[in-house]
């Protein structure tokens, strides 16, 4: 049950179709009205030298180099929007196969430390970490989850009753983010830390740093803990 493949939804998978589908399009839109441009352009200049080869084309020369970094700059962007809604589709499906399993779980994306690749790699030796994790709070226990292509696979369970203490780590080599330690006992009564990144939205790479949103994170995981 909590490796089996993540089944969407009919409805949510039509409905990602279409957003899928808006964006390719938007995207082609894009790019042809950046080859319709530059196809007028070179026309206009063809036209230009052939009516009148003494005319200044210094108009063309300007409008073809503003027209290029338009549209390279076009081109940059889209494809790094596509990437990060690719992300973030990723996260949401992981998100919905979680809930599926328990909807009344609260989730956190995260990105991993060295820590937590070492506790994941101790307690399963076959898997290896991603760079986009995601944390599952419920009323018993934190779980780390992970998407494996359609698959959302828990990774490592922590059970409050087993919490020691939740914290704010500095993590050297970082210097914008603040990894969340949680420091537990392992079932075999061995003590354990696991510390993570806090990924600011789902589908973004950008990691918090300490302020208020990390130290609500912590307060609320603290208060979780006690009332256990």
């Amino acid at each position: 049950m909590l490796d089996r493949p993540d089944r969407v939804p009919r409805r949510a998978r039509a409905r990602r179709s279409r957003t899928a589908w808006t964006v390719d399009r938007r995207f082609a839109v894009l790019r042809w009205s950046i080859v319709g441009v530059w196809t007028a352009l070179l026309v206009g200049r063809i036209v230009v030298v052939s009516t009148a080869p003494q005319t200044d084309l210094t108009f063309f020369g300007v409008a073809e180099l503003v027209a290029v970094s338009v549209g390279v700059a076009g081109v940059v962007v889209a494809v790094v929007r596509a990437r990060a809604i690719r992300r973030r589709r990723a996260d949401e499906a992981l998100a919905s196969a979680i809930r599926r399993i328990d909807p009344t779980v609260w989730l956190v994306p995260a990105a991993p430390t060295p820590e937590l690749r070492q506790d994941v790699q101790r307690a399963r030796p076959e898997t290896t970490l991603g760079e986009r994790v995601t944390w599952a709070f419920g009323a018993t226990e934190a779980s780390l989850w992970e998407l494996e292509e359609r698959r959302a696979t828990r990774l490592l369970v922590i059970r409050w009753s087993r919490m020691v203490h939740v914290g704010v780590e500095d993590v050297l080599g970082e210097r914008t983010a603040s990894a969340v330690a949680m420091h537990y006992v392992r079932p075999d009564d061995t003590a354990a830390v696991a510390t993570f990144f806090v990924r600011s939205s789902p589908g973004s790479r950008r990691l918090l740093g300490r302020g208020p949103r990390l130290e609500r994170l912590v307060a609320d995981l603290a208060r979780e803990r006690i009332v256990v």
